[in-house]
């Protein structure tokens, strides 16, 4: 059986120095699986099991064009995934479901090797929620995992329910999902 390949920084890097060079853009929000590695120098296997990582332009007044362009050019079955293994997925700044001040957690991730381009990344607890939202197998075991290496804490995620907005939330489903997350898993 195959492991899946995981994500690292220089992959992370390496796609937002591209994103830049493809867009012309030099701020991208990182939402999803692989936002983790931006928080932490070292990530649990399991956190970052991903081809991908997802971008969109925040404030550009052409996003949904920027978000194709990054699919076009880097995203899945691209000559870039052909070369390298791995992708970016433009995104719209509606695929993530966080609480309306996620950003005053984010940080900044930019390093030398991704030549100016700024990645905002959200704090993981509100890339959490977003996951708590679409709640496929691969985020309640992602959600699992990070829960467990006590990255994130449903405390946290619980108390910033009531600082989203966005009608597609359904706050008693969400604090169900919790509730779950909170229960020691089965073994």
């Amino acid at each position: 059986m195959n492991t899946p390949p995981l994500m690292k920084r220089e992959k992370v890097e390496h796609i937002l120095r591209a994103a830049g060079v493809a867009t012309g853009i030099d701020q991208f929000v990182l939402v999803g699986t692989a936002a983790i590695i931006a928080w932490r120098d070292v990530v649990p296997p399991e956190l970052a099991m991903s081809r991908d990582i997802d971008l969109f332009a925040y404030d550009a007044p052409n996003a949904e064009q920027v978000s194709d362009l990054l699919d076009g050019v880097l995203g899945q079955a691209s000559n870039f995934d052909a070369s390298f293994g791995y992708y970016c997925d433009g995104v719209g700044s509606e695929s993530a479901l966080m609480p309306d001040d996620w950003m005053t957690r984010s940080i900044r991730f930019s390093t030398p090797s991704t030549n100016g381009v700024v990645a905002i990344v959200p704090e993981p607890n509100d890339i959490a929620i977003s996951k708590l939202h679409a709640w496929r197998p691969k985020d309640i075991d992602w959600l699992r995992a990070a829960v467990g290496a006590a990255i994130l804490d449903v405390d946290v995620m619980r108390s910033r329910l009531s600082a989203i907005s966005d009608p597609r939330a359904d706050k008693v489903i969400l604090a169900e999902r919790l509730d779950v997350l909170a229960r020691p898993p089965i073994t």
